[in-house]
C-alpha cells in the first residue's frame, strides 16, 4: 500500500498530496484521479476498522446456523450485507468470472469512470454572498497584481 494514502489516511486527508499525479507531479490524469480516490476510500475504510458489538458479532446466529450451515440466508446477515464498502473499480470477481465478462484493465475502467463523471456532474451553484465574497477578493487581488508588477 502506498505510504503516502496510508498517511492521508491516518490523518484524515488533511495531508493529501499526489492524488493524480504522474511523472513526479509533471503532469496529472483524471485516469489517475478516479483511481487514487478508490485507493484513498480503501484506506478510510480499512482505518475505521471492525465494529465489534453484540449485534455484529450475531452470536446466537453463529450458535444457531454451526460451522457447515448456510449463512446466507439468516436475517441478521441480510440486514448486514450493505455495511461494508465495496470498491467501484477494483474488481474482486474471480479471475475466470472476470475474462468471461471481457476483462478490463484498470485504466480502461478509469477512462469510463473519468468519462461518466464529465458527463453527469452537475456543479452546485455559489452562495450569491459567498461568491460576491470570492469577486471581492479577485478584485483586490489584480488591483494588487497590477500595482506591484514589475517589467
Amino acid at each position: 500500500m502506498n505510504t503516502l494514502m496510508l498517511s492521508a489516511g491516518v490523518t484524515q486527508g488533511n495531508e493529501i498530496y499526489g492524488l493524480g499525479m504522474l511523472e513526479s507531479g509533471m503532469s496529472v490524469g483524471l485516469e489517475k484521479y478516479v483511481l487514487d480516490d478508490e485507493i484513498a476510500q480503501t484506506v478510510r475504510e480499512s482505518i475505521k476498522g471492525i465494529p465489534i458489538t453484540d449485534e455484529t458479532l450475531a452470536l446466537d446466529t453463529i450458535l444457531k446456523v454451526g460451522v457447515a450451515g448456510n449463512y446466507l440466508n439468516e436475517p441478521t446477515t441480510l440486514k448486514n450485507i450493505n455495511t461494508f464498502w465495496m470498491p467501484q473499480l477494483l474488481d474482486r470477481k474471480w479471475r475466470n468470472e472476470w475474462e468471461a465478462k471481457g476483462w478490463k484493465n484498470i485504466f480502461k475502467v478509469c477512462c469510463e469512470r473519468v468519462d461518466e463523471i464529465l458527463a453527469t456532474y452537475e456543479p452546485q451553484p455559489l452562495d450569491n454572498d459567498i461568491n460576491r465574497e470570492l469577486e471581492a477578493i479577485v478584485k483586490q487581488a489584480d488591483k494588487e497584481l497590477i500595482t506591484t508588477t514589475v517589467y
